[in-house]
């Protein structure tokens, strides 16, 4: 059990290292921290939460239905995003 525990706190590079580029400057621009994603025709919020990154699958009324928290936004994009049709929506103010 030892070595699965490590091997999942080892970091993996990132897929596609543009595209954390770009959701890393999104979510730094933003003056809420907040950003909302449109990934397959659902949409997502991405805010930070402390040390960590909150990735919320949001209801057609744009509430919060499911939440996930993430280390990294690497660790986000490779399990959430990557080879998926995405874009950012929009960048949420207040």
């Amino acid at each position: 059990m030892k070595d699965l525990r490590d091997r999942l706190s080892i970091p993996t590079p990132p897929l596609d290292g543009p595209s954390v580029k770009l959701l890393e400057d999104a979510l730094l621009h933003s003056p809420t921290k907040t950003i909302q994603l449109e990934i397959n025709k659902a949409n997502y919020q991405l805010s930070r939460e402390g040390r960590w990154f909150k990735f919320s699958l949001l209801t057609k009324k744009r509430t919060v239905k499911k939440s996930t928290l993430f280390e990294t936004i690497t660790e986000l994009y490779n399990q959430a995003v990557h080879g998926q049709n995405w874009r950012i929506d929009q960048v949420v103010r207040i």
